[in-house]
């Protein structure tokens, strides 16, 4: 060898050398990492434990069944559910229970189910998640009752103060109608005076009637039958009775509802009749050439309707008693309508505002529980 190779292998052996600590030094450093990402994966581990620990704790003591599925099939639960269906079992395919009845009620997914050897009301709400889901279920049938309770105290205390009102409605129609029947009796009366006192009799014990159906409208409890129904169907029904009134008057009316698919659950006649009771109400206080309006909207799993006059408002005073039977400013108004139509929002678990706008005028507003699609 000469030198010049020697000097070569020299170089070559010395770079060598240097990559190899280079290399050893990346090892190193590389461990280090190693470790301190072991380290960071450990600490996670431990705190997932921990998490998972503190959720399967929350789980387990709350009072509502929560069920996990995936497509389809029960993968687990906590002890409220099994509390609830004694049968539940992982790796099952989960379906309601044949024995759970389901309630013609406001809202969906409510069920009358045998627990303990009495009917419970429970309510089933799942939560989607692509194939997977959860189904909460909860015994509402405390709250239930407690409503119906409170409903019906509200009306006993109502029919307290009814009993005044129902004594000065019922005199005048009852007075008038007696004084055409002691007319009829005459036998010097011509026939054209007897077919007019005989009308203006069956007019009196029309409006009788009439007054005997809205105090039996206001003094049920609950609705008697609830249909799945598309919001808009209901509105254009209520609309159509006071199209033609608002026709003859000259006032205009604006319909604007956003609710398409959107679904309730409801006693039909009841609601529709509560939504004609606002708008004649609004009708009452508008004149030729103003308009009233009604809105729609599907806002947080709720119902929104809006109805809006340009009369002259409502007073404060009569704020607070508005809806409370025979409470009306107008001399020829029994005062029920508002009573009656706010009796059966309630009973619907819903909710019934007023208020005076900006502008001028009420706006009444409705909310309902409802459904998104039918």
């Amino acid at each position: 060898m000469t030198k010049e190779t020697d000097s070569q292998n020299t170089a070559a052996s010395q770079e060598l050398g240097e990559a190899f600590g280079l290399f050893l030094e990346a090892s190193k450093a590389l461990e280090a990492q190693q470790a301190v990402l072991q380290g960071q994966i450990d600490r996670l581990s431990q705190e997932l434990i921990v998490a998972n620990s503190r959720l399967s704790s929350l789980l387990n003591s709350l009072p509502s069944g929560i069920i996990l599925f995936e497509n389809h099939i029960v993968i687990d639960f906590n002890p409220a559910a099994l509390g609830m269906i004694p049968e539940l079992q992982k790796d099952m395919e989960w379906t309601i229970p044949p024995s759970w009845k389901s309630m013609n009620s406001i809202r969906s997914g409510e069920y009358l189910v045998m627990m303990g050897g009495e009917e419970r009301i429970l309510q089933a709400h799942e939560v989607k998640s692509g194939l997977r889901s959860v189904l909460q279920l909860q015994d509402i049938t405390s709250t239930i009752t407690s409503r119906i309770e409170k409903e019906r105290s509200d009306r006993l205390a109502a029919m307290g103060k009814m009993t005044a009102g129902i004594a000065h409605q019922l005199r005048t129609p009852l007075s008038t109608a007696l004084l055409y029947s002691s007319h009829l009796s005459d036998a010097s009366l011509e026939e054209s005076q007897k077919q007019l006192f005989a009308q203006r009799l069956k007019t009196q014990l029309m409006n009788l009637e009439k007054l005997a159906g809205n105090m039996l409208m206001f003094i049920r409890q609950r609705p008697q039958k609830t249909n799945s129904l598309p919001v808009n169907q209901i509105l254009d029904e209520a609309c159509q009775t006071v199209q033609v009134l608002c026709d003859e008057r000259h006032i205009q009316f604006i319909q604007s509802f956003n609710t398409e698919g959107v679904v309730v659950n409801v006693e039909k006649q009841s609601i529709v009749a509560a939504l004609v009771a606002i708008l004649e109400n609004a009708l009452q206080v508008t004149q030729s050439g103003q308009c009233i309006e009604i809105h729609s909207a599907h806002k947080g799993g709720r119902l929104e309707i809006t109805i809006d006059d340009q009369g002259p408002g409502i007073a404060p005073d009569m704020m607070e008693t508005l809806f409370e039977p025979f409470s009306t400013s107008r001399i020829t108004g029994t005062g029920l309508g508002l009573s009656i139509a706010r009796s059966a929002i309630d009973s619907h678990r819903g909710e019934i505002l007023v208020s005076n706008r900006e502008g001028g005028g009420a706006r009444f507003t409705i909310l309902l529980p409802c459904l998104t699609e039918l």
